[in-house]
């Protein structure tokens, strides 16, 4: 898998897109209150309500800025105006962009930790996003055996035992998971089937080193902790409908077939 990392406010988006099978971009939802006005002039009749219904002033900035600055950013990325195309949300809860006549398909994942957002935008197959901030977890033990996979959970230990902090390695691993259910779509309800070994085949994960920070997020301490996956279209639908009819779930690639750390 080629990986591009790019900040969203990047003037080259589209070529280095053109140039990857991922572009994964940075972006800060920070904004004062002229930029939330502005962002809120973007979003959708649902976008607004869903704005609305939050009671944190803080997670409701966060999402307004997010939603504009992602449709900002597919739009450079992508070279076309998205003015009026939608964003649709998938059974298991993934973003995509309603179809447009004639638009070349254009695949992307989101997530945030805090004031920092990661989009990962394809046009070659389904993706999938996740970002931690570095940071110590109580009872990691008692988490890795709930959402690991048992061939992880050895590489896991292994690694810690060598020295590596416990914390931002387990991170590490969370990350990975969760760019995979979402490159899948399935998100959290597809949990019970990556600890069983089921995934597609042909799964690209990587994990994601030295993230370029917005200016603004750059004085921030600690670190990030983050991964991209990557999986085509057709194994992806075929995944979710495994989930939808769990009678139905069969493996489809051993772990050990998969990218590994």
């Amino acid at each position: 898998m080629r990986i591009e990392l790019a900040s969203h406010r990047s003037p080259d988006l589209a070529e280095r897109l053109r140039e990857c099978d991922v572009l994964v971009c940075t972006m800060s939802l920070r904004g004062d209150v002229a930029e939330l006005a502005c962002a809120l002039g973007t979003l959708d009749a649902a976008e607004l309500d869903r704005y609305a219904a939050y009671a944190n002033e803080v997670v409701a900035r966060r999402f307004a800025i997010g939603r504009a600055r992602v449709r900002e950013l597919l739009e450079r990325a992508s070279g076309r105006s998205l003015a009026g195309i939608p964003f649709r949300v998938g059974k298991f809860g993934k973003p995509s962009l309603a179809p447009a006549a004639g638009a070349p398909s254009l695949w992307f994942s989101v997530a945030h930790c805090e004031e920092l957002g990661l989009v990962a935008i394809s046009r070659r197959a389904d993706v999938g996003v996740d970002v931690e901030r570095t940071r110590d977890i109580d009872l990691w033990e008692r988490v890795a055996d709930r959402v690991l996979h048992p061939d992880e959970r050895v590489r896991l230990d292994r690694e810690i035992a060598a020295g590596a902090d416990a914390g931002a390695t387990f991170l590490g691993y969370w990350c990975r998971v969760e760019a995979e259910l979402k490159a899948i779509g399935s998100g959290i309800a597809g949990l019970d089937a990556h600890r069983a070994g089921m995934r597609p085949t042909g799964l690209d994960v990587r994990t994601l080193d030295a993230l370029p920070l917005p200016v603004d997020l750059a004085g921030m301490s600690g670190g990030y902790r983050a991964a991209v996956a990557l999986c085509s279209p057709g194994a992806s639908l075929v995944c979710q409908t495994q989930l939808a009819t769990p009678h139905a779930l069969t493996p489809v690639s051993r772990p050990a077939t998969a990218s590994t750390p």
